[in-house]
């Protein structure tokens, strides 16, 4: 019994692979250089096999490590009827390129990337995309205002017979940081014990669900958490784990994180039976409350009880009102909240974007996520363990698998 939305995983299933016309170029091309260089009359044609893009301009924050964190995804495509083969990509600060603040190689670089197609990680064939998850961390805050990626990566010689790969370096333009700093926030449930699941810093899941709407590549989830409670006996779930009501979180009640307008409420699904997603493609959030904020964000509050929502479309809310319920509808395995602050209205169709609380006691960490949903899905205890970071903390995301605790309800 995971208790992470199904939609999550989706991200395998419903991404697709672009059809792109390979390309023969008419002239002879020497291997391809910077293409971030200056352009003038009469420069060569820069060639440039590798298509990129970034998928949103990230936003610098901290989680409750102490580690500030940019967190994106670089979309890459092989505009070439040649196979192409990926050998490390490393992000520098735009204006001084060789100042590069994080590489990813071999092993790491596998676990970053995406494959719709299901080819090699390190593989793009011809006319292929592939993702790449980045999440870059620091001790300091002070991350460059604009990032530069550098792309090593071998293919054949451009107008060559010859199909031996060289090696190549592809330089993109830079990829600003946003202006904006993250979203502040009181918390969406109160009181104690409650563990984050997936988030920012997890490589399954939401983290990893990119889906394509609206004719484009959005990540809504990139920083969505779905929320547990532990048991002062630590307990997520007690046996029989089959009762809605054995779950530590189920029933209690979710609170507005801001000054804002109720724009959207989704209250028609009976709760769906433990481990029994409903699988359903259009209302994957089950039951749902969204919330225009001052900001101009949304806040997305999935799985809630049908008719315990105590708003109203056009209704104001200010910080820690009861607005709901905590339950069990849509697209979910078991009982927890699903939250996440967006730039849009649209409960998958928008940018995901960072958020902070503005104050959490850190209570400690599960010893092992693994281990933790398996005792969960089977009613046993999960072990907790002190990381020596307990205690007050402000403006910090919670990392998965921490359990925090949120002042009492006003």
């Amino acid at each position: 019994m995971v208790k992470t939305s199904k939609v999550s995983h989706w991200a395998s299933l419903l991404l697709l692979s672009w059809s792109l016309l390979p390309f023969t170029p008419a002239l002879p091309a020497q291997a391809q250089g910077d293409s971030a260089a200056m352009t003038t009359a009469t420069s060569p044609v820069n060639w440039t096999e590798l298509i990129t893009y970034t998928t949103t301009r990230p936003r610098p924050f901290r989680g409750t490590d102490g580690k500030y964190n940019l967190v994106y995804e670089l979309v890459i495509t092989n505009y070439t009827g040649n196979s192409i083969t990926l050998k490390e990509i490393a992000v520098a600060d735009s204006l001084d390129r060789k100042k590069i603040i994080h590489s990813l190689t071999g092993e790491e670089l596998k676990a970053a990337i995406l494959s719709p197609a299901k080819t090699p990680a390190l593989t793009l064939k011809g006319a292929e995309t592939k993702i790449v998850f980045l999440n870059i961390e620091s001790d300091k805050p002070d991350f460059p205002a604009a990032l530069a990626h550098h792309i090593q990566y071998q293919s054949p010689k451009l107008g060559s017979k010859s199909k031996t790969p060289v090696n190549k370096t592809l330089v993109t333009p830079p990829t600003s940081l946003h202006p904006d700093k993250a979203v502040v926030i009181s918390p969406p449930l109160r009181g104690k014990g409650w563990l984050a699941i997936g988030g920012y810093a997890s490589s399954i899941g939401h983290r990893r669900a990119l889906f394509p709407i609206d004719n484009k590549l959005q990540l809504s989830q990139r920083y969505a958490i779905d929320w547990l409670q532990v048991s002062e006996d630590n307990y997520t779930t007690k046996a029989p784990v089959d009762k809605l009501e054995n779950a530590t979180c189920f029933l209690k009640p979710v609170f507005a994180v801001a000054p804002g307008t109720v724009v959207g409420v989704v209250n028609r699904y009976d709760s769906q039976p433990e481990n029994k997603p409903s699988g359903d493609l259009e209302y994957p959030g089950g039951n749902t409350i969204t919330i225009k904020h001052e900001d101009g964000n949304y806040s997305f509050y999935a799985h809630l009880l049908k008719d315990s929502i105590k708003v109203n479309e056009g209704d104001r809310v200010t910080p820690g009102q009861h607005i709901a319920t905590l339950g069990n509808s849509g697209n979910t395995t078991g009982p927890h909240l699903h939250f996440h602050i967006t730039s849009g209205p649209g409960t998958l169709g928008a940018d995901g974007i960072p958020y902070v609380f503005d104050q959490f006691e850190l209570s400690g960490n599960v010893s092992s996520m693994e281990n933790c949903l398996k005792n969960d899905s089977q009613g046993k205890p999960i072990g907790i363990v002190k990381t020596g970071k307990e205690g007050t903390h402000k403006e910090e995301l919670v990392k998965e698998g921490a359990i925090v605790d949120f002042a009492p309800a006003p």
